[in-house]
């Protein structure tokens, strides 16, 4: 599979949760661990997997990090049978590149 990322990913130390605040698909996602983060997007764990093309308003739990939650808005362009690829549409750069270097 060709690797179409924008941008290199990062394992965040350690077990980072992320709370799913909104989706416009029917099923609300639990159990959400990340496993992998970038500018661009996120990877995600979860007991519960989303439709492809999902709208989600997401938390990333980062308060042990950096003191404070982030929270991102993106849409699922890839989904496993026990997680997905979250494309950000909506994050705060100097939040998130907090997260990335620390």
């Amino acid at each position: 599979m060709k690797n179409r990322r924008g941008g290199r990913r990062l394992r965040i130390p350690g077990r980072l949760g992320a709370t799913i605040t909104y989706s416009d698909a029917l099923r609300q996602p639990t159990g959400c661990t990340i496993c992998d983060i970038s500018p661009n997007g996120v990877f995600i764990e979860a007991d519960t997997v989303l439709d492809k093309d999902s709208y989600i308003a997401m938390k990333l739990n980062s308060e042990n990090l950096l003191g404070k939650s982030i929270w991102v808005q993106g849409l699922v362009v890839r989904t496993e049978p026990h997680g997905m690829g979250i494309r950000f549409t909506y994050a705060r750069d100097d939040e998130l590149s907090g997260l990335l270097t620390s």
